[in-house]
């Protein structure tokens, strides 16, 4: 097992009021079953991802903004060297914008800190990125305010979830934290019923192999009741394990 813990950095939203009230806010509860998560190759690694009881990380190397915003704009400074009226009046200022993006997002790219996006059921924290160079956040899961995209005028891009960063600025920073299940809200129904460490693990082969020992683990415990609400059945993996959970927790 590969130990994903991160040490905390904020435990509270400077501006929590006024952001419970946001408009495109999306509560932590499990509304809907989930996509079930596939394990590949019968390994803890996937190509993206690390699975087990303990820890989601996804790999976001943060390369997509730096290298479209680098080449589109490297392309207009350079193609913008072949044409007659690219120095000439509002054009001159337009070369000179796109030259300082051109440096802007060449120098983000090679000094950017490492970004991650880590789930750790075990201590109840999440890991979202950091806006441009600024470190990584961990905040506890229950703390953390969740919000969804508007995107365009068609919609294109609408429903994506995202974490509100927790800067200390009346103006927020938001980081794209979709986990591949399609929208916002199936995103946070396998992320709450993941993080809520009191359910059994979301379905899936990903998580079969820890799925007794994380059984046993709640049932030591007395099988405590969960930690975020649901509209759907969470069972146990067996008949018998969900008669027994009934019995000694009651739910």
């Amino acid at each position: 097992m590969v130990d994903f813990t991160r040490p905390i950095t904020h435990t509270r939203y400077k501006y929590e009021k006024k952001l419970k009230k946001y408009y495109h806010r999306v509560e932590k509860e499990i509304l809907e079953t989930p996509n079930t998560l596939r394990l590949k190759n019968n390994l803890e690694w996937e190509k993206n991802r690390y699975t087990d009881d303990h820890f989601i990380s996804y790999s976001i190397k943060g390369n997509i903004l730096p290298f479209w915003g680098g080449g589109i704009s490297w392309f207009l400074v350079i193609s913008g060297l072949f044409a007659d009226d690219t120095f000439d009046g509002f054009g001159l200022y337009v070369y000179i914008f796109f030259c300082v993006l051109a440096i802007f997002f060449t120098v983000y790219y090679f000094t950017k800190p490492k970004k991650e996006q880590i789930l750790n059921r075990r201590d109840g924290l999440i890991t979202m990125t950091g806006f441009y160079w600024q470190n990584n956040i961990t905040i506890p899961f229950k703390d953390c305010l969740f919000a969804y995209t508007t995107g365009g005028e068609d919609g294109t891009g609408a429903f994506n979830l995202q974490t509100i960063r927790p800067t200390q600025s009346w103006l927020n920073s938001f980081d794209d934290f979709g986990v591949g299940q399609g929208d916002c809200y199936k995103d946070m129904s396998f992320i709450c019923w993941y993080m809520d460490k009191n359910r059994p693990l979301p379905p899936g082969t990903a998580f079969d192999a820890y799925r007794d020992r994380d059984y046993e683990r709640r049932k030591a415990a007395g099988f405590p009741r969960p930690l975020y609400p649901s509209n759907i059945a969470t069972p146990e993996a067996t008949k018998e394990q969900q008669a027994e959970r009934k019995r000694i927790g009651g739910w």
